[in-house]
């Protein structure tokens, strides 16, 4: 396809459709890259055997992306956004039948949500490893952690008066999120085990703790020290 250029977005290598009719070409061109991508990894990841699957000219092909990596980086995008939206229904749910939400919880629906064409899952995950700067992209979205963050306080009986900061974010949702990519990428079988998934819960449950107890240390320090300057 055409010369690569350094990612800066999807936006920079990718021409979002506007139209319904478009809409549905690129994702048509998604699925059969998914569908490559299941039968025969990133070596048979071609953009010959793209348009041969979706039956989709190359010229086709370069109205919507600007290269292979284009139709790559879409491919993250779109299932970034399928897990995020699979986590916010079924969390959203839980919340409207009255269901308490566990750390567990949160972890079962991600790793639920990567139990699907394994081996594409795997390839995208080596293509995503092997790019830095696609890495860098991903870790601005710190939805994820912010939800295990809420629901990890509460459901260890803590409370917090503020926010996550953004690296307290980051550090979340990357160690959580990474640690499943490269199960799924080395170590496909750790994934269904209760053992992989206890342990994912109690990664976050164990750095919420120590948040939420140093926020509250913090709270004591503070109103112990405007007691003390109201006593002088």
């Amino acid at each position: 396809m055409r010369q690569k250029k350094p990612i800066k977005s999807i936006k920079s290598i990718v021409r979002l459709p506007k139209q319904d009719r478009s809409r549905q070409t690129v994702e048509a061109i998604l699925e059969s890259a998914f569908q490559i991508l299941e039968a025969d990894g990133l070596d048979g990841f071609k953009v010959v055997s793209l348009a041969e699957r979706s039956g989709y000219s190359v010229g086709t092909l370069y109205q919507y992306f600007d290269n292979i990596d284009a139709v790559m980086l879409a491919l993250v995008d779109a299932e970034s956004e399928r897990q995020r939206q699979t986590l916010l229904a079924t969390f959203s749910d839980m919340a409207a039948q009255g269901v308490a939400q566990r750390t567990s919880d949160i972890v079962q629906i991600m790793l639920n949500s990567f139990s699907g064409r394994r081996a594409a899952q795997k390839a995208i995950i080596e293509w995503v490893l092997s790019r830095p700067e696609v890495r860098r992209i991903e870790g601005r979205n710190t939805f994820l952690g912010q939800i295990l963050a809420s629901v990890s306080i509460r459901s260890q009986g803590l409370s917090m008066s503020r926010l996550l900061t953004p690296i307290e974010m980051f550090i979340l949702s990357r160690s959580l999120m990474n640690t499943l990519r490269n199960a799924i990428w080395s170590e496909e079988y750790m994934i269904d085990s209760p053992q992989f998934a206890q342990g994912l819960a109690d990664l976050v449950d164990g750095f919420t703790y120590q948040l939420a107890k140093r926020d509250e240390a913090e709270r004591k320090l503070l109103e112990t020290q405007r007691l003390n300057r109201r006593e002088t």
